[in-house]
């Protein structure tokens, strides 16, 4: 029995309320949820915590689950849409510091006013990654989904058929589309 079937299997238990055919669907997919949530979020923290509640939130959601797309696909989505939302309260947290807060941190603050070159690469390194991260959100989900399979999970391009279920020449097409149109968001980059 291959992967996608086990899944597959577990999936129509776990539907029917078998916590056990769940249970396992974590052991098999915890990894990739986890690691999908690592990569937005940069904070193992932020990432437990994320994948904690897109499991959550998978449990609670799988009456919604069609099966028109993989379950791992359907997870991937739950998981970056809960990952996004961490983004979202992260940043409003930070936005919520006053000026007046900041300006009375900064004076009592020990830290260098002028910052080594390795902080600024990093700093560098960080908004570049920010800049990838907004242009993938941007992507319409198939394009996306595709990219992530092929760049980050590292599936062939059968493989990738397979679990997206279409055509070896449907990925490629998608593969193409979304690399042209990260490319045009990220055009300024390369000058």
């Amino acid at each position: 029995m291959t992967p996608d079937e086990e899944t597959d299997q577990l999936v129509a238990k776990a539907r029917g309320g078998d916590k056990r055919a769940f249970d396992r669907l974590v052991t098999l997919h915890y990894d990739k949820v986890y690691g999908q949530a690592l990569r937005m979020l940069r904070s193992e923290e932020d990432a437990k915590d994320v994948a904690q509640l897109a499991w959550i939130k998978a449990w609670k959601k799988l009456d919604s689950f069609r099966g028109d797309s993989a379950f791992t696909s359907w997870l991937y989505r739950i998981t970056t849409f809960t990952a996004l939302d961490c983004i979202r309260k992260r940043d409003n947290r930070r936005e919520t510091q006053s000026d007046d807060e900041f300006l009375e941190n900064a004076a009592h603050s020990e830290a260098s006013p002028v910052a080594s070159p390795e902080q600024l690469r990093n700093v560098e390194r960080k908004e570049l990654q920010q800049r990838i991260d907004d242009a993938l959100a941007k992507l319409p989900e198939k394009l996306r989904t595709a990219l992530q399979l092929r760049e980050i999970e590292g599936l062939s391009y059968e493989e990738m058929a397979k679990k997206l279920q279409c055509k070896t020449g449907t990925v490629m097409s998608r593969l193409f589309n979304a690399r042209k149109t990260i490319q045009k968001y990220l055009a300024d980059l390369v000058t």
